[in-house]
């Protein structure tokens, strides 16, 4: 049956991603691609980073940009997967990741300070606003990542489940799920990606690596002290009160 963008998204469509990226056309979608940070280095203070793997427009077949839309044909690492995902959390800048914020001698002097810098800036801050309410739904009644809730959090992401490349083509027995997600969704404070290599015997996204996703996140909110919708709502009604 016909299924709108956003359904599309909730439920993890092949078919409708294909379509999308045939609007989108070859030379837009690999603009997109690129200024998202897929095919080249995040410039993370960790030694060994990859780039992945983006083919130039002069080897894409005809079939190429259905194909990367759904995972093959380009290969990503997770932290260009997570980096990607904070782009749409922060209004549509890509960030530079960094592991380490300052170092210091005893006696104060500082010796190395990283501050936020934006590498690029893929998407409006309207259509990431967008982004983020399709993205959502995937964990609402009917999507693909139910199993990511956390509970007073709205959360906002998208399962995978991929082939693994085995002989110049795809393995139909070994996959890596994954899930990749933030929260709260419209007021996003943590973002993670949980991937899984091989598992057995249930292989999809949705059901192996979202249910670890919300049990890290579900700490991790607590952790950070990150307010609750129901925590929130109350904060609303006593500033209202107090105006």
């Amino acid at each position: 049956g016909s299924l709108t963008v956003a359904d599309g998204v909730k439920k993890s469509s092949n078919i409708l991603t294909a379509k999308v990226a045939l609007t989108l056309g070859e030379k837009r979608m690999r603009r997109y691609l690129t200024a998202f940070g897929i095919g080249s280095k995040s410039g993370v203070d960790l030694p060994g980073v990859e780039g992945g793997i983006l083919h130039p427009l002069s080897e894409w077949s005809g079939i190429s940009a259905t194909r990367i839309a759904i995972g093959q044909g380009v290969s990503v690492t997770a932290l260009q997967m997570v980096n990607m995902i904070c782009a749409i959390a922060n209004d549509g800048y890509l960030m530079k990741p960094y592991l380490v914020s300052r170092v210091q001698r005893g006696n104060g002097t500082v010796l190395l300070e990283t501050k936020p810098e934006a590498l690029s800036r893929p998407i409006s801050a309207e259509t990431a606003a967008v982004m983020r309410k399709l993205l959502a739904r995937v964990t609402e009644e009917g999507g693909t990542g139910t199993r990511a809730r956390v509970e007073g959090y709205e959360v906002a992401g998208k399962t995978g489940t991929a082939q693994k490349p085995v002989n110049g083509g795809y393995s139909s027995t070994a996959y890596v799920a994954s899930f990749l997600g933030f929260l709260p969704a419209e007021d996003p404070e943590i973002a993670m990606v949980v991937v899984v290599d091989e598992p057995q015997p249930v292989h999809l996204g949705g059901t192996v690596a979202a249910p670890v996703f919300s049990k890290i996140a579900n700490q991790a909110v607590r952790y950070l002290d990150i307010p609750s919708v129901k925590d929130n709502r109350i904060a609303a009604r006593r500033d209202a009160v107090a105006a």
